[in-house]
C-alpha cells in the first residue's frame, strides 16, 4: 500500500505525436494496457523487467475490482486510495515485490498489510499448486472488503487465509513461512527479529520503511543476509511492533 515508487523508475502511459508534433500522454484504458505498461519498465528498485509469471498473474487481475467505487486513476500505475488512510499498491511496486520474492507453487507466505486484497490476489496465484497465503489486516472494513474482492474476482482461488489482526506482531502460530512481505512502511525504532524467527530455512523477508528504502532479508543456515534498495515511500505500518514508539 504504497504512496510512490523509486524517482529514477517513474514511468506512465505511452508517449505518441500529436498533430502538432508535441509528445502527450495516453490514458490508460484498461488493466492489460496497464500491465503492458508496466512490462516496459527497467530499473525498479534495481531490476531489470519483472518475472513474467508475475505479469501474467495481474493480467488475471482487473485493478477495477480492488478499487472502489468511482475512483479516479484505476489504470495509471500510481496508488489509489481505498479509504482508511490506505491504498491499493501501485503496480509496478506488486510486481517488484512478487519478483523479488520469487514466488513459486507450493510456499507457505506471509503478507502483512492485506488492504483491498490487490496484493494478494496476485501471490496467492503465484503459489499454486500446494501453496498457502496468510494476510493480515489491522483494518476490520479492509479485512471483510479483501475477503468480498478475491471472491468476487477469482472464485476458484482458495488457498488463502485472512486474518484481522495485528501483523506487526507477524503470525507466530503459523510459522515458519518461506516468505514474509509487509506492504506498508515501517518506523525507524522498528527491529525484523521476530519476522526472522517466523521464517524458514532459506526464506526471504521482504520489507520497506515508511520513507526510505526497502530491505531484502534472506535467512540460511550460517545466519542472515540483508541488502536494501533506495527510494521506496509506504503508508506507515499500524500496530505494537511498526516502529513508530
Amino acid at each position: 500500500m504504497e504512496h510512490f515508487a523509486p524517482p529514477d523508475a517513474l514511468f506512465y502511459n505511452r508517449n505518441t505525436n500529436n498533430q502538432d508534433g508535441v509528445f502527450t500522454m495516453d490514458p490508460i484504458s484498461d488493466n492489460h494496457e496497464l500491465i503492458d505498461v508496466i512490462a516496459r519498465r527497467r530499473r525498479y528498485l534495481g531490476l531489470d523487467g519483472f518475472d513474467k509469471r508475475v505479469l501474467q498473474a495481474m493480467r488475471n487481475v482487473d485493478r477495477l475490482d480492488f478499487t472502489p467505487l468511482g475512483a479516479q486513476g484505476v489504470y495509471e500505475d500510481e496508488p489509489v486510495q481505498i479509504g482508511y488512510g490506505q491504498t491499493c499498491s501501485q503496480p509496478s511496486m506488486v510486481a517488484a515485490m512478487a519478483t523479488l520474492l520469487e514466488l513459486r507453487a507450493g510456499l507457505r507466505v506471509l503478507e502483512i498489510g492485506t488492504g483491498c486484497g490487490y496484493s494478494a490476489c496476485v501471490t496467492a496465484q503465484l503459489i499454486e499448486p500446494g501453496g498457502r497465503l496468510f494476510s493480515v489486516e489491522l483494518v476490520p472494513e479492509l479485512s471483510t472488503m479483501a475477503r468480498r474482492n478475491l471472491k468476487k474476482t477469482l472464485p476458484a482461488l482458495r488457498n488463502y487465509t485472512l486474518i484481522n489482526a495485528d501483523g506487526s506482531t507477524g503470525l507466530p502460530e503459523q510459522a515458519p513461512f518461506d516468505r514474509i512481505y509487509l506492504t506498508a512502511g515501517v518506523g525507524k525504532y522498528f527491529t525484523r527479529g521476530h519476522f526472522v524467527d517466523q521464517l524458514a530455512s532459506q526464506g526471504i523477508l521482504l520489507y520497506p520503511e515508511a520513507y526510505g528504502d526497502m530491505y531484502f532479508v534472506r535467512k540460511t543456515p550460517d545466519g542472515v543476509s540483508a541488502h536494501t534498495m533506495q527510494g521506496v515511500g509506504f503508508v506507515p505500518l499500524r500496530g505494537t511492533k511498526g516502529g513508530f514508539d
